[in-house]
């Protein structure tokens, strides 16, 4: 097929990268992923915040840009769905069509509402704001609002979808200030359940048929679900600072907080500590593909196997506060003022798994999401009207 995009040419940027550790990569090998059709529905991918999307193609051995995309000052974290990205900006949640960048509709109660980034789910986006109490359910293809919830709580979290094997009826999870959590039927917004927990709800995971809820206060939550059923709580477990973000697998849950380092909990032991790695490779919430947990520091990124924190390999670099993703088997890390890719596997012994470097001038990024065969890096701007949007398709 011939191109359907602009392609720019761009060099990447040089990291200076080094390999300790490469341990036990036999047990998963990542193979590239092939579909150009992948969604990213959710902030983190999916109800289990894997980051991670087997299938999907993506930039592996370089970087074009197909576009960009100006926008204020500021830019979230985008989801993607049917040809569709929906970024949360300062002003608005704002579609584009990932084909060309082309804009879509905008959405906005007010003229400051800092929408959280959406979710996507059977046509319908659900999206939070933060000077607000409640939240909004658009038409994915036009906008226009299906219904909106008004609470007396100031939410300030992006909502979570509960989805997917096991769940016949889906739920909406909304989080507030004071931390309530209400799970809303996604075609009225009426509430099935409220829980209330100590201290501002920042981030939720789901993994059937548990629930887990993160909060300001480090406290993890985690929950028995029923569907449409007010949740039993199984146990609680105060970690180092605010919950950034929660990972459960079969192995346990890994938790990433506010200045703390990366903690795996164990799932079977009222989550006591199985072991926790270094802040300056893993501080941020990781990506979990096969057998290991992905994460990046303020000096390095990593891979730690789940169930006993073992090192793979370690690349050494600056690296910024935003999360990790990965595609197919390349993982894509944010770094001062570019995205770099690596190889899952970490490259062998000799070797350190980088495979390119993409410059986002000015640095600030937010977010990334892999869909459409793309990788979309969303970045703050120090200037009115600059880039806050890079589409990256493979070269």
């Amino acid at each position: 097929m011939p191109s359907r995009r602009r392609v720019l040419t761009a060099a990447g940027t040089a990291a200076s990268v080094g390999l300790a550790g490469c341990a036990g990569f036999g047990e998963d090998r990542f193979s590239p992923g092939s579909d150009a059709d992948t969604d990213w529905p959710m902030p983190r991918g999916d109800p289990r915040n894997t980051a991670f999307a087997p299938d999907a193609a993506a930039p592996r051995d370089g970087a074009s840009e197909r576009w960009t995309h100006d926008e204020g000052f500021d830019v979230r974290t985008p989801v993607v769905a049917d040809g569709t990205a929906y970024v949360p900006t300062a002003e608005a949640l704002v579609a584009l069509d990932t084909t060309d960048g082309s804009e879509q509709w905008r959405f906005a109660s007010n003229d400051q509402p800092w929408p959280a980034p959406p979710v996507v789910h059977d046509g319908t986006v659900f999206v939070t704001e933060s000077d607000e109490d409640g939240i909004h359910a658009l038409d994915a293809e036009t906008g226009d609002e299906l219904w909106s919830l008004d609470g007396d709580r100031h939410v300030h979290v992006s909502p979570h979808l509960v989805a997917g094997d096991l769940v016949n009826e889906p739920s909406v999870l909304v989080g507030d200030a004071t931390g309530r959590v209400g799970a809303l039927d996604p075609a009225t917004g009426e509430t099935a359940w409220t829980v209330d927990l100590f201290g501002a709800v920042r981030t939720f995971a789901y993994r059937a048929p548990m629930l887990y809820v993160g909060t300001s206060s480090g406290e993890v939550s985690v929950f028995l679900a029923e569907e449409r059923e007010r949740p039993r709580e199984r146990w609680r477990r105060q970690v180092d600072g605010a919950v950034e973000g929660i990972v459960p697998t079969a192995n346990g849950v890994a938790v990433s907080s506010f200045g703390g380092p990366l903690v795996n909990l164990n799932g079977d032991a009222a989550g006591a500590p199985a072991w926790t790695a270094e802040e300056r490779r893993a501080g941020s919430t990781p990506v979990h593909a096969g057998s290991w947990f992905y994460s990046v520091g303020y000096d390095a990124a990593s891979a730690t196997r789940s169930y006993d924190g073992e090192v793979g390999w370690r690349a050494d670099a600056p690296f910024g506060s935003a999360p990790s993703v990965a595609a197919g088997d390349t993982l894509y890390a944010a770094g001062e003022e570019a995205v770099h890719a690596f190889d899952l596997d970490g490259g062998g012994p000799l070797s350190s798994g980088k495979r390119f470097s993409h410059p986002v001038p000015g640095g600030g990024i937010q977010g990334l999401a892999v869909a459409d065969g793309a990788l979309f890096v969303a970045r703050q701007s120090g200037e009115e009207n600059g880039t806050t949007l890079y589409c990256l398709e493979p070269n």
